[in-house]
């Protein structure tokens, strides 16, 4: 390594020298073939290099198998200096361009300060990706000694191994692809486990399959299950496929409670708790057989609550199946026991939301039917108004009869008078 990195910076200080040179006589025709003429003494020095250690490798042929292990991930050899040649040239390059450029900036040439930016600025652009390259090959080898014979890994356990991050693990993954270090690697559809042979993509590929053809039967096994609880239940018969379901989620859930009531102890205040738990999912759910439009709030609430139920119930078991019982379990039974009270409440609130329409609707029925007794006089109120209304109208026809017989009685006296 030692000497790789010495002929590399003696390859920098070849392509400065032919640099300044050429600034020097202001010629720069001979520049680029200068600049490949060392990279490439460079490169063939390094195959010649490898060349004689593959002999030398070749006549121990047996201490070669014992040396070496192939492992799936590291199935394609890449240089550990992998982007120290980068490095080096671009590094060389942008340090000497450094000082002219500061000087050409306090000069206030703008000319020079462009031309001399650019070649600094693209020489640090082609050092971070030689470090970057460099970084990446390192971490291919430190990631293929931790997997060793695996074919396939999981993202998140290689992060956990080397001490990274799920999303530096993936980038680097990923980063390793793009350049070409794992040609065969491949992601599942979640991005978190990579194959890196083509046994174990076709073995992913055969799992994917068998788990589609899983999910697909599962479903028409609930379909088929939907049509036969329709077929004999004369109240689904209305009902669409999805309020079928959440009905029959809603009774695996019931089934559940009662089971739960039934294992644990003689604990009379939990049990009343489920007791109640279970009569009001039962007026809940024959509610939404009644009012099938309730059921999308229904489903809601079992998405949130009920497992959260279930789980809850789950550990007041097996904390009760402790044979000693410490702090930690008592507090804990405890808190499950006040949270069983928070759930009743809120499944009443459903239960009396699903009763809300109805409610208003006979709130207006009474309304509309007093208004209508009323101005038929057929309430107490309504036997006021019709006797109020009634000497009004008899007041009002005494007074139009007078005024009747008061203008008769002029019209009278009018004609007996001489004209």
């Amino acid at each position: 390594m030692q000497n790789d990195i010495q002929d590399f910076l003696k390859a920098g200080n070849e392509i400065l020298n032919s640099v300044s040179s050429a600034i020097d006589r202001n010629d720069y025709s001979t520049l680029h073939s200068d600049v490949a003429r060392v990279v490439k003494s460079v490169s063939v020095d390094r195959k010649v290099n490898y060349s004689s250690q593959m002999r030398q490798q070749a006549q121990n042929p047996q201490q070669q198998r014992a040396r070496t292990v192939v492992f799936p991930f590291l199935q394609k050899n890449i240089s550990k200096f992998l982007g120290v040649p980068q490095m080096t040239i671009s590094g060389a390059i942008g340090a000497f361009f450094l000082l002219p450029l500061l000087g050409a900036i306090l000069s206030g040439s703008i000319a020079g300060s462009i031309t001399l930016g650019v070649i600094v600025a693209g020489s640090l652009f082609f050092f971070l990706q030689g470090k970057k390259k460099f970084e990446l090959s390192k971490k291919y080898y430190q990631y293929g000694s931790v997997l060793k014979q695996a074919e396939f890994f999981n993202i998140s356990d290689l992060a956990k191994a080397t001490m990274g991050s799920d999303k530096s693990v993936l980038k680097d993954i990923k980063n390793m692809i793009k350049l070409g270090f794992l040609p065969r690697a491949r992601f599942d559809s979640t991005e978190t486990v990579c194959m890196v042979t083509d046994r174990a993509y076709e073995q992913y590929l055969g799992a994917e399959s068998d788990r589609i053809a899983r999910e697909q039967k599962a479903e028409e096994d609930k379909k088929a299950a939907i049509a036969a609880e329709r077929a004999k239940n004369a109240e689904y018969k209305n009902l669409s496929d999805k309020e079928i379901q959440i009905l029959e989620e809603g009774k695996e859930y019931i089934v559940f409670v009662r089971q739960i009531n039934d294992v644990i102890p003689d604990t009379e205040e939990m049990s009343n708790k489920l007791y109640r738990l279970e009569e009001i999912m039962n007026r809940i759910f024959a509610q939404v057989k009644k009012d099938p439009s309730s059921a999308d709030e229904l489903h809601k609430l079992m998405n949130y609550y009920l497992p959260t139920t279930k789980k809850l119930l789950n550990a007041y078991v097996e904390l009760d199946k402790q044979p000693e019982v410490g702090e930690n379990i008592t507090q804990t039974k405890k808190e499950i026991d006040d949270a069983m009270d928070t759930i009743n409440m809120a499944f009443e609130s459903l239960l009396d939301s699903l009763f809300q329409d109805m409610a208003w609707d006979i709130s207006s029925d009474i309304s509309v039917m007093k208004t209508m007794m009323a101005q038929d006089g057929l309430t107490v109120e309504g036997q006021g108004i019709t006797a109020q209304t009634g000497a009004v109208a008899q007041s009002m026809v005494g007074q139009a009869a007078a005024q009747s017989l008061e203008f008769g009685g002029q019209a009278a006296q009018a004609q007996t008078q001489p004209k």
